[in-house]
């Protein structure tokens, strides 16, 4: 089996019938269904506290209830990471994170016939004040992630739906956006100034991964710490928004590879790696007569000894699927 016909292989294995000898008779038995499938080790990176457990519960039932699929979202920046060359379009870690996804929710959907809805959260509308990145390039990035959205659509369970939302549908206008973070920052400021605190170790490194620092920025000895403050500043900012669409944090579950609000699932980003798929390259790495997939951080990929294998899939017809990276 060579590469090409690995991944066709996982995409025809998602619209395999998966038959269940579950059948649950009321509501409950059916929340505590939907909660065995989401909260599966096999998926799930750590284990969940009881008080999460209680919140993501809670979500789950007003679903079921309503008779409405199980929202799930996955907030993320929406760029490629500048320092990769796949940039600005998405590349097989983007396929190979809704594969997993996918996976992860096959059973829900093959037992909860309202299905499921996966929305990749968009928080484009401060990326470029934040990592210096061109309006063009997160305009190609959404389009390539829209189009590997269509292309896995028809290997998907008729009740499993992928979508996109954009944050910056939350205001008004960009100048209501532009107002509105100035003054986030500005408090958050304040608050700072009482207690301040330097910055961790993790948060520079994060921080000088992510941004493209210009020139006249680079001048500024305390240039990390104003990214961080607006980077704060933008997530108190956008709690306060339900212009659009009611908070990830309020009606659905946040699927994510570690904790940050309590309604987090944590699952990985694939089967072996917590890696981002916006920040990491997608590859397959070689298992016996088989391969298994991958993605790799900028620091792994660094690291790795790779050779190129051409692939050719249809309906994958950017620049970043015509080879694929194979580890030994």
């Amino acid at each position: 089996m060579n590469a090409q016909e690995y991944i066709v292989s996982q995409l025809e294995a998602l619209k395999a019938p998966l038959a269940l000898d579950i059948k649950p008779k009321t509501n409950t038995e059916m929340v505590d269904a939907i909660l065995k499938f989401l909260f599966s080790k096999k998926f799930r990176k750590f284990s969940i506290p009881e008080k999460n457990q209680t919140i993501i519960r809670t979500a789950i039932e007003k679903n079921v209830s309503n008779k409405e699929p199980i929202k799930i979202s996955w907030p993320f920046g929406g760029y490629k990471l500048w320092r990769l060359e796949e940039t600005p379009e998405v590349d097989w870690a983007e396929l190979f994170s809704i594969i997993y996804f996918a996976r992860w929710l096959k059973p829900v959907c093959a037992l909860y016939p309202q299905g499921a809805i996966f929305t990749f959260w968009f928080d484009e509308v401060v990326i470029s004040k934040l990592n210096n990145i061109l309006q063009s390039e997160l305009d190609e990035y959404q389009k390539s992630f829209r189009n590997l959205l269509k292309f896995i659509e028809p290997w998907l369970p008729s009740n499993m739906q992928f979508e996109v939302f954009l944050e910056k549908s939350q205001y008004e206008s960009n100048e209501a956006f532009e107002s509105g973070l100035v003054l986030e920052m500005e408090k958050l400021a304040q608050t700072r100034s009482k207690n301040p605190e330097p910055l961790s170790d993790k948060a520079r490194r994060s921080i000088e991964m992510n941004v493209k620092v210009t020139p006249e920025q680079s001048k500024d000895p305390l240039w990390r710490e104003k990214v961080d403050l607006m980077h704060y500043a933008y997530y108190n900012l956008q709690e306060k928004q339900t212009r659009a669409r009611s908070s990830y944090t309020a009606e659905n579950i946040t699927a994510f590879t570690y904790f940050f609000e309590p309604n987090v699932i944590p699952i990985g980003s694939t089967k072996t790696s917590v890696a981002k798929f916006w920040v990491g390259i997608g590859a397959l790495q070689k298992r016996e007569d088989g391969f298994i997939e991958i993605i790799l951080s900028p620091s792994q990929l660094e690291k790795a000894n790779s050779v190129w294998e051409p692939v050719t899939i249809k309906g994958l017809e950017s620049k970043n699927f015509k080879r694929i990276r194979v580890i030994d």
